[in-house]
């Protein structure tokens, strides 16, 4: 093998990019959700803000890299195709697996109209084509207000622990901080590789990164998402997943507004876009119901299918 040939060269980097996000982010999400345990935050809270916080690092890395390097597609690309996966891929993966999971009442299911008004901003905000710096402010405000509210949910419920003597901190910062830093390489690594295998292939760019990239960044998540379900603990994996939503809509995007108004090609993103909405708008009506089943998770498969589908269908 001639591993200096540009394919094989950028593959490798791919490769070797995404396995680095994937491992620095188990050390974060390790070291966080462990304080998140002994500060007393339920399994929801943990699964939806904590754990999805970090375990989306991957995706705001790449994101931000691809939109700081002129690869602005990328980045976008980048949010809307692991959305998709976790909306529609991931969510049906566990579904199936899992064959019945059960909708306990929790901060999630009791609040699901208010997150799903939280989701649909984005589109609305981008609907005539720029995600603005004041769109980025909108955005990040409304992260914060509905951070907030949770928040003051686990404080009126009597969950948080107060004055929590945590050990070892310094060192759990290095290890955070070593980790961040490989995640920044690892990421300005993936968006590199990326563009270089698409310009091969004369295929654009966003679509590498809705697929290679949107499918590679969100294992972290996946993976969060199976061993709770394994361990009985769907809580956690339902809320990482609703949470992963939450913050690359509404965070990412606007961080990424914030640094650069974010131009959008619409007939270039309308359907990935209005799949992603449709996707949301199921889940959340699904919220009120007492579990997910098998036939939950293919009428999501569906989805995503028909999704990557007409993507394939767009570029061939």
């Amino acid at each position: 093998m001639n591993f200096t040939h540009p394919l094989v060269f950028n593959t490798i980097v791919l490769i070797a990019s995404l396995y680095i996000l994937f491992k620095s982010a188990d050390y974060i999400i390790y070291g966080i959700s462990r304080y998140a345990k002994k500060l007393g935050l339920s399994d929801a809270i943990i699964g939806l803000v904590v754990i999805a916080m970090a375990a989306s690092s991957p995706e705001i890395i790449s994101s931000l890299t691809g939109f700081l390097s002129g690869q602005e597609s990328v980045g976008f690309g980048a949010i809307i195709g692991s959305n998709m996966v976790h909306a529609a891929l991931a969510l049906g993966l566990l579904c199936i697996i899992g064959k019945k999971i059960k909708l306990e009442p929790n901060i999630f299911t009791k609040q699901r109209f208010l997150m799903w008004i939280a989701l649909m901003l984005p589109f609305v905000l981008a609907a005539d084509g720029l995600l603005s710096r004041s769109d980025g402010i909108i955005l990040i405000g409304a992260f914060i207000a509905y951070l907030s509210k949770l928040w003051y949910i686990e404080g009126t419920l009597g969950k948080i622990k107060k004055n929590v003597h945590i050990k070892h901190l310094w060192k759990d910062a290095l290890i955070f901080l070593i980790a961040l830093t490989a995640l920044l390489l690892a990421g300005r690594w993936l968006v590199f590789s990326s563009v270089q295998i698409a310009n091969y292939f004369n295929v654009p760019a966003y679509f590498v990164a809705l697929t290679v990239i949107g499918v590679g960044a969100t294992i972290p998540d996946l993976s969060v998402e199976l061993k709770s379900l394994f361990k009985k603990h769907a809580s956690i994996g339902l809320g990482d997943l609703l949470g992963s939503l939450i913050i690359e809509l509404l965070l990412f995007f606007g961080i990424l507004a914030l640094f650069k108004p974010i131009v959008i090609n619409i007939s270039q993103v309308l359907f990935s876009m209005s799949m992603l909405a449709i996707s949301i708008t199921v889940i959340m009506y699904w919220m009120n119901k007492k579990e997910l089943t098998w036939k939950h998770g293919l009428v999501l498969m569906g989805i995503y299918a028909v999704f990557i589908s007409v993507e394939i269908y767009k570029i061939s």
